[in-house]
């Protein structure tokens, strides 16, 4: 079996730092006062290390995507398991998503904030808000989506990158819901998606993205949220069928 020396190991601890820094700085965005990023950059390295004992150069990827992907989902797995958001934030955005479900299988086509919130009693405003909660509950990866399997994460960048190529979804035995959820990415707004495009795979903060569309740092979170609910729902379709 392939194992790194102490010293090799070492020496990619101090090669990826900069990346686990950088993800953890990324996830930071609306952290509750129990995180700090400190605590975000202990997981991350956590997650290297892990990569670091679990690689395999015969498997169908590199290092690098590979220690990025742990790095990812042990910082997002420090997150979710604070179990910070209210039960009541989790409602509003379930009712939310079920509404918008509801209303696109009665009106066969994509349906309109106005339609999401008069349907739900609610203002405008308070939509807005809700989509945002996605966003601030950290719902960043697909594995938040519920496409997990064994215990291993499917990726939201491996799904926007070029999907033609072998990578490690490959190796998870994943590639179903990859392409399923490729195809959800593809049906997207155009906003949302390149909202999503330019978070996880150009990997710009939300403000730089607003800075890059003329548009608030919140009305990011927004689209952004909004673009997971959709993928949420179009992940359970898949799973259903």
């Amino acid at each position: 079996m392939w194992s790194y020396t102490q010293e090799q190991k070492d020496d990619l601890v101090r090669q990826f730092l900069p990346r686990v820094k950088y993800y953890a700085s990324k996830y930071s965005f609306a952290l509750p006062p129990e995180l700090s990023v400190e605590d975000l950059v202990s997981a991350g390295v956590i997650g290297l290390l892990e990569a670091i004992e679990r690689f395999n150069p015969a498997m169908n990827a590199t290092l690098s995507t590979f220690a990025d992907f742990r790095i990812r989902g042990a910082i997002l797995d420090e997150i979710r398991s604070m179990q910070w958001a209210s039960k009541d934030a989790r409602r509003k955005v379930n009712e939310v998503r079920t509404v918008q479900r509801e209303l696109q299988q009665e009106l066969e086509r994509e349906v309109t904030d106005e339609e999401v919130a008069e349907r739900l009693s609610i203002s405008l405003e308070d939509l807005h808000k809700t989509q945002s909660l996605v966003t601030t509950m950290n719902m960043l990866s697909l594995d938040a989506l519920g496409a997990t399997q064994d215990g291993d994460q499917l990726d939201i960048m491996q799904c926007l990158a070029d999907r033609s190529g072998p990578d490690v979804l490959e190796r998870l035995n994943l590639k179903e819901t990859a392409a399923a959820l490729g195809e959800a990415i593809d049906a997207l707004p155009e906003k949302e998606r390149l909202v999503l495009t330019l978070y996880y795979y150009e990997e710009m903060t939300m403000k730089e993205i607003g800075k890059t569309l003329g548009i608030t740092e919140s009305r990011v979170c927004q689209l952004h949220g909004k673009a997971l609910i959709r993928l949420r729902n179009a992940l359970e379709d898949f799973r259903s069928r």
